[in-house]
């Protein structure tokens, strides 16, 4: 029986898959990890994933480390905490990678009893044409003004292409007054939906907006007996339980 950890491994993977086939980038998918590579210097997208606390393939790990390096992009590793053993601990040291921060891993059973929201203030519209997809990400990048992988984000999202999104793959906006200020995404996988994105821009936090965003994903679930997962972080852990999320387990971000 699969576990509630795999779940979200499985669905953050599916997730890896979109995002890199979207920008043309190369995906290593091995049974005990999958390394995303988009060909661009960001280590947003750039990713590592373990699926095992069992290394079966080291060399493969460090040739594919090893090509990051050479090509200067920069690159993060996302692991459960319980895979977090001597061998992966090992591989991050052999890297200097450093711990960068833990996500609570959380999940939400079924989508059968999500009710209306309290307050709809946001026109919250799907992703579907490239003006809406600029919209989109220019809340996504202003999350990295004056960071670095603003520069990175720019040129991924200037190589990122819709039309290979597959239908799985749902992108919301949410406006007030004709201005964008939330973003949302919704992933569906085999076993589970995962929600992602779900962003403000910075001067129009705390007005209930990333909220609404939030419970208007969970009411896109076509499969409501499927269950919904998700990575917070441990402030933002909170807003979730109270839409019935459980903690199910910890995600440690080494880059």
């Amino acid at each position: 029986m699969i576990t509630d950890q795999q779940l979200v491994i499985n669905n953050f993977e599916e997730k890896l898959k979109v995002f890199t086939h979207a920008v043309s980038g190369e995906i290593t998918s091995e049974e005990d990890f999958v390394i995303s590579n988009t060909e661009v210097p960001t280590d947003t997208f750039n990713i590592i994933l373990p699926k095992s606390p069992k290394i079966k393939n080291a060399d493969k790990i460090r040739c594919e480390i090893d090509n990051f390096s050479v090509k200067g992009y920069p690159f993060s590793t996302w692991i459960d905490a319980r895979f977090l053993n001597n061998d992966w601990k090992e591989l991050m040291q052999e890297y200097d990678l450093n711990e960068a921060e833990r996500n609570v891993m959380m999940k939400l059973e079924n989508t059968l009893n999500v009710g209306q929201n309290d307050a709809q203030q946001l026109i919250i519209t799907p992703v579907k044409s490239n003006v809406d997809f600029m919209k989109y990400k220019e809340v996504f990048i202003s999350l990295f003004a004056g960071s670095p992988e603003k520069d990175a984000l720019e040129s991924y999202f200037s190589k990122f292409s819709q039309a290979k999104l597959g239908a799985e793959v749902q992108m919301f906006i949410g406006c007030i007054d004709e201005m964008t200020v939330s973003t949302g995404l919704l992933i569906e996988s085999k076993d589970s939906y995962g929600i992602y994105d779900v962003m403000t821009k910075e001067t129009f936090r705390g007005k209930g907006y990333g909220s609404e965003m939030f419970q208007f994903l969970l009411k896109q679930t076509k499969d409501k007996q499927k269950p919904v997962v998700l990575q917070a972080s441990d402030d933002g852990k909170n807003i979730y339980k109270r839409f019935g999320f459980i903690d199910v387990g910890e995600m440690v971000v080494f880059e």
